[in-house]
């Protein structure tokens, strides 16, 4: 499908609002966001060090994983971050090696032992999705985006789960997975549409029923209690519902970056009335 209208011009100057997807600091800072509110709401404990480990190794692993599609020919049309790291593939090499040393550093050097243990876990799965995500995208055996909205659930919720195993969690962590999987599956609909690429069909039928089943997790989350928790991924997730339905004459790129600020909600709650 022809979509040059939805396409950000690669003349001229980087828009601003471009530059953290660019850098693929987007996934990082959200994650660090939630994982900050979501020890605020349920009075867990929350160190400096558990949120820079999360940040930085979510940012290591998005690099990786833009660095490894790098490698492939470039499709047409493609992303603008795919593009910009194939453009500055060293720089991003150099960037990854810096990332990942500095998370491995502080991860030894300060994290708690159980947390460190059981991020291994997380770990491994991660790389077995990039591999998988590597070696079988032509025929797409796997539904990528349910693996990777409960990976990044996974890294989110690791400093509380270590250690704790606090049963009262497994709720909170079902709606952020809801949430987050409303994302990607937003943005890979809306690849699918324009630049045709194959998906998986449980994604495919996800996409198209996008508009019954997230509207149906705010009403849930809107009615199951006070905590600020549900009412952010409420939030959330209705402006991922609105920007799904009335966002296509937006350009694509644009759409990629306002599905992901509509996930900084917690701001709205951790400001100080």
């Amino acid at each position: 499908m022809h979509c040059e209208p939805h396409a950000v011009s690669t003349a001229g100057p980087t828009p601003i609002w471009l530059w953290p997807n660019l850098l693929s600091l987007d996934a990082p800072l959200l994650a660090m966001l939630w994982q900050g509110f979501l020890a605020r709401r349920f009075s867990l404990p929350s160190h400096p060090a558990g949120r820079l480990v999360l940040g930085l190794t979510v940012w290591a692993i998005y690099i990786l994983d833009r660095l490894l599609d790098a490698r492939k020919p470039a499709p047409v049309p493609e992303p603008a971050r795919h593009r910009f790291c194939r453009r500055h593939r060293k720089l991003m090499l150099a960037l990854w090696a810096v990332v990942v040393s500095a998370d491995a550093g502080i991860a030894i050097r300060w994290l708690r032992p159980e947390v460190l243990r059981d991020g291994l876990i997380p770990l491994a799965g991660v790389l077995i999705y990039l591999l998988l995500l590597q070696t079988s995208c032509k025929s797409i055996k796997f539904p990528k985006e349910i693996a990777a909205a409960s990976l990044f659930t996974a890294g989110t919720f690791l400093t509380a789960w270590a250690g704790l195993r606090r049963p009262g969690l497994a709720w909170p962590a079902v709606a952020f997975f809801t949430l987050c999987l409303a994302n990607i599956v937003a943005i890979e609909a809306w690849e699918w549409r324009e630049s045709n690429p194959p998906l998986h069909p449980s994604t495919r039928w996800l996409a198209r029923t996008y508009l019954l089943w997230v509207p149906l997790a705010v009403v849930v989350c809107a009615l199951v209690g006070r905590n600020p928790w549900y009412a952010s991924i409420a939030v959330s997730a209705g402006a991922c519902a609105v920007l799904f339905w009335v966002g296509r004459g937006l350009p694509l790129e644009a759409r990629r970056v306002l599905v992901d600020g509509v996930l900084l909600s917690p701001l709205l709650f951790l400001i100080p009335r």
